[in-house]
């Protein structure tokens, strides 16, 4: 098979820096100063409905994780009523490291709010093929496990799929995703 490459012209580049905010804005985010925020790919989808009536045991269990952190439970990260209905998503990444209250100010200054266990739950089960790529993280469920502040994410080992639990505090490596969800699915 023979791939053909074509440069691209000035004008192209052009187009390309107009569509991206201008010079300015393609230097920061090449320097890592300013976010890349990602659109959610058509596969994916634009919208994320949390269903309501649905105990948290049926959430996980309609996810089908191969493991599941036995930490992430109901009683300490509840699906409330808040949390449920529909919603526009996207996935961010930033591209470089940083820490979650960064992620979550670059979340929130986009227009949306970092996901919740509802979110994480929904995401999951309907897209379940998202967290083979990379991580999948909802930072808007924080909770205190043995000291540690811990938050959702979707994860793949290698050989399955996870529903598991990774520390807030620190900073994030450049590989991680973050789901940010808005009310309302448009």
């Amino acid at each position: 098979m023979t791939v053909a490459v074509q440069a691209l012209t000035d004008e192209q580049i052009d187009q390309l820096i107009e569509k991206a905010g201008g010079r300015d804005a393609v230097l920061r985010v090449i320097s890592g100063e300013l976010a890349l925020r990602l659109e959610a790919p058509a596969s994916i989808g634009s919208a994320l409905s949390v269903p309501a009536g649905l105990a948290f045991e049926d959430r996980v269990a309609r996810g089908d994780y191969g493991w599941r952190n036995p930490d992430l439970t109901e009683q300490r990260f509840p699906v409330t009523d808040a949390q449920v209905g529909e919603k526009a998503l996207e996935i961010f990444h930033f591209r470089r490291s940083l820490s979650s209250e960064d992620a979550i100010r670059e979340i929130r200054a986009a227009g949306f709010e970092p996901a919740e266990t509802g979110d994480i739950l929904a995401f999951g089960e309907a897209f379940p093929e998202a967290q083979r790529r990379h991580p999948v993280v909802g930072l808007g469920s924080v909770v205190e496990i043995d000291g540690k502040l811990s938050v959702p994410v979707l994860w793949f080992d290698g050989e399955e799929r996870t529903l598991d639990l990774i520390w807030y505090d620190g900073d994030w490596h450049r590989n991680y995703r973050f789901l940010g969800v808005r009310r309302g699915a448009g």
